[in-house]
């Protein structure tokens, strides 16, 4: 069997075994997705969530785990404290409840509860932790990482600064051990959220034209060199990874990693995007260096090569993002029409088709909870 018809069927076989998440990415872009032949920024995170259940993302995706880890790979990092650790927070001492604290789910992302001077509603507290405790966060979204994430609630102390929840983040996006951009981000006296971009060098990368407004420059610390070096060295197992620091009077703290950064949807600088696709090398990931069983393992001989014959000049196998979200780039057009299979048209069909199936099965759930409500009611 060639290449192209293994490709070909690789892709089909995603479509069908993942529709949902296949769906979501094609209504996010409006491009069709390829995930057996990853180029784009859309397209390598939907082949991540897909193909590639590197054993490490566990520990990335679980807030304990990288916390021991970042502390063990960088002695001069710190983190939050950890001032309590269980399963049900009917068990949580109740005098950690009377300060400052955030209450997380060790196994999400943004399953989190903000205690300010002890001001907490014990019944919320117990009846959201127990939700977390009975859902795997990133399920629908095809988010394998957390799968096997301990499930487990967390109270962390509070990083303050002046008094204040600290409010500025730092996340770090590194492709192969090298940052492609730096987003900032914080929220303002009002509560209202200010971001920026940099490059790798520290230098701001303006929003595009027409932006909205809470897209403005903020200064970067004197200790933003030593993150860079800090987030790079952290992130060396991976061959993309998020990395996420605070910075308080010059000491930096470790936040969190992020295997699937807003689920792989792009970001609005499609400068910084287009560089990030193109630095990230799909054939130092786990999938292409470990070895597969069956027709994955074809599967992986055949992406290699096709990475190979399809890497930017100088890049050596590293897959190119000269498919721009909803750009028309020629070269690329042609080689997508001549890949399917299918005409073009069907598969917008049948891509649509899968936005349909997602609608009508999230319809089928809310009507079943909505009756279930009613008759305990």
């Amino acid at each position: 069997m060639s290449d192209r018809v293994l490709l070909t069927l690789v892709q089909a076989w995603c479509l069908v075994r993942h529709p949902m998440i296949c769906a979501r990415t094609f209504n996010h872009s409006g491009v069709l997705p390829d995930p057996a032949r990853p180029a784009s920024y859309a397209d390598k995170f939907l082949w991540r969530k897909i193909f590639d259940h590197n054993p490490f993302f566990t520990t990335a995706c679980d807030k304990l785990a990288s916390k021991a880890y970042a502390l063990s790979t960088c002695p001069e990092l710190k983190t939050a404290a950890v001032l309590w650790s269980g399963y049900d927070a009917a068990e949580l001492p109740a005098e950690l409840l009377t300060g400052n604290v955030m209450v997380k789910a060790n196994h999400g992302c943004r399953w989190n509860m903000m205690v300010r001077n002890g001001e907490v509603d014990r019944a919320r507290l117990r009846r959201r932790t127990a939700r977390w405790m009975r859902h795997r966060y990133g399920r629908k979204l095809g988010e394998w990482g957390y799968k096997h994430a301990s499930r487990r609630i967390l109270v962390e102390e509070m990083l303050l600064e002046d008094g204040q929840p600290v409010a500025l983040e730092y996340k770090f996006h590194v492709s192969n051990g090298t940052t492609a951009y730096v987003y900032a981000a914080r929220r303002d006296e009002h509560g209202n959220e200010q971001k920026c971009h940099f490059d790798r060098d520290g230098t701001y990368a303006p929003p595009p034209p027409g932006s909205r407004p809470q897209w403005v420059r903020i200064d970067l610390p004197a200790s933003f060199p030593r993150m860079l070096a800090i987030a790079e060295r952290l992130t060396a197992p991976f061959d993309h990874m998020r990395c996420d620091f605070y910075e308080i009077e010059g000491a930096i703290f470790f936040s969190e990693f992020s295997v699937y950064p807003l689920s792989g949807k792009g970001i609005i600088n499609t400068r910084l995007r287009d560089l990030c696709a193109d630095s990230w090398n799909l054939s130092q990931s786990w999938f292409l260096t470990a070895p597969q069983s069956g027709w994955r393992r074809r599967y992986a001989g055949a992406l290699r090569r096709w990475l190979g014959a399809n890497a930017p000049p100088g890049k050596g196998l590293c897959a190119s993002s000269s498919a721009k979200w909803g750009g028309h780039d020629a070269g690329h057009a042609a080689w997508r029409r001549a890949s399917f299979l299918c005409s073009r048209r069907s598969s917008i069909l049948m891509y649509r088709l899968a936005s349909i199936q997602f609608s009508l099965v999230s319809t089928a759930k809310a009507l079943t909870r909505r009756r279930q409500l009613s008759v305990v009611t």
